[in-house]
């Protein structure tokens, strides 16, 4: 690597490290990478714009003579992971930072020699694809990898609200509501605007044009990465999420995604794991019964804020699921939760959490269905009702 590359990469680091001081904030994530044993390297995936530059810049200002550069950089094109560490090695870097990893081919090996070498350690980012044990070189005993999910309504409200609510668990919640409620009351009101721009940490000037940006790239880039797609692919990956923004959950499984795109029903399945892989849609299962075959169909939500993307372009969705998809986004990365299946036509409560029965639903909701708990849209905790808000702050 020629001195004025190696300079102009050492140069933009030092840039960027200070440019990081402005975000004073950080993810829970930060904490937990700070203290993974120096043992291991650390990565971190995630869907784009969750926040992972950030906080790996962040991570590099708490270890001595670190270094950053993003993969994809155009002058380092020509280089490998191997050979442009080894050059910052040379020069007396012992912490390196490398983003956006899997746009080199062959990383994987090379962060194997790299750690079989034992001269640096490594941090790194990557695509929610990642996959260290069916990488080309297996990096699972050597490798911490974590997730970065989008942000939660939490950590939306500490970041740019400037708020300082602590994370609760879900029996707090549950046990708390009304206390919980009187404290936090007066942040009820961002929920919309959560919904709206939140999960993805883009400043609203240019939002969604960076959301549309980051979409393509998640489905013409890293589903790339899973497997050989066409163009064909792309335009049904899109259509999914067309589809899924104005549809009820219920509504959508894997025989009418495959009605609706022509396409096979082990397609479709394929096509759902490969966007649940990006980060781009949750799916839920329904609860196992026991000595019952359960058909595993799952109910498709969305990331927070996709659905509202549309909206932004136009398509009238259904607004019934943004309640289900505030809930699934948070609860589905914090606990285990499946979907109560009934019999055809018949009404059953929305989702089990540990034990718990909840179903989701307007101020007005009943508790026809026999839940455990109702959560609700408002601020009112009376009996079993819980305000959906609060379960926001469990990550």
């Amino acid at each position: 690597m020629e001195e004025k590359i190696l300079s102009s990469l050492m140069l933009t680091s030092k840039r960027l490290l200070s440019w990081a001081t402005k975000f004073e904030r950080k993810r829970n994530l930060f904490y937990e990478l700070l203290n993974i044993d120096e043992e291991y390297y650390v990565g971190i995936k995630g869907f784009r714009g969750v926040g992972k530059t950030v906080l790996m810049l962040q991570l590099a200002r708490e270890f001595p003579k670190s270094v950053y550069f993003s993969a994809d950089s155009t002058l380092l094109k020509p280089f490998s992971i191997y050979e442009i560490v080894k050059r910052l090695v040379d020069v007396g870097f012992e912490h390196i930072f490398i983003d956006e990893i899997h746009k080199k081919p062959e990383w994987s090996d090379d962060i194997k020699t790299l750690y079989d070498e034992h001269e640096v350690r490594i941090f790194f980012s990557g695509s929610s694809s990642i996959d260290l044990t069916h990488s080309s070189a297996d990096l699972s005993r050597r490798v911490v990898l974590k997730e970065l999910p989008p942000a939660s309504f939490r950590e939306y409200l500490n970041i740019k609200k400037n708020a300082d609510i602590p994370r609760y668990s879900f029996g707090e919640i549950l046990e708390r509501k009304f206390e919980l409620t009187q404290k936090h009351m007066e942040y009820y009101r961002y929920f919309s605007e959560y919904m709206t721009y939140g999960g993805v940490l883009y400043p609203q000037n240019g939002f969604y044009e960076a959301l549309e940006n980051s979409l393509r790239k998640v489905i013409i880039e890293d589903l790339s990465a899973l497997r050989s797609i066409n163009v064909k692919y792309e335009a049904d990956a899109f259509k999914l999420l067309y589809i899924l923004a104005k549809s009820p959950p219920f509504e959508v499984n894997y025989s009418t995604i495959a009605k609706r795109l022509e396409i096979s029903k082990n397609m479709a399945i394929r096509l759902v794991h490969d966007l649940t892989r990006a980060g781009v849609i949750l799916p839920v299962l329904p609860c196992s019964k026991k000595g019952v075959d359960v058909k595993k169909e799952p109910k498709i939500y969305l990331t927070i804020p996709i659905r509202m993307f549309f909206a932004k372009k136009g398509v009238e969705i259904n607004k019934g699921a943004i309640r289900e998809e505030f809930f699934v986004n948070h609860m589905k990365r914090a606990f285990g939760i499946c979907y109560l299946k009934g019999k055809r036509g018949e009404k059953t409560p929305d989702f089990l959490v540990e034990d718990t029965v909840i179903e989701i639903g307007g101020e007005s909701k009943k508790r026809y269905q026999n839940p455990d708990y109702i959560a609700v849209d408002g601020l009112s905790p009376e009996r079993n009702k819980i305000p959906l808000f609060l379960f926001g702050f469990i990550y």
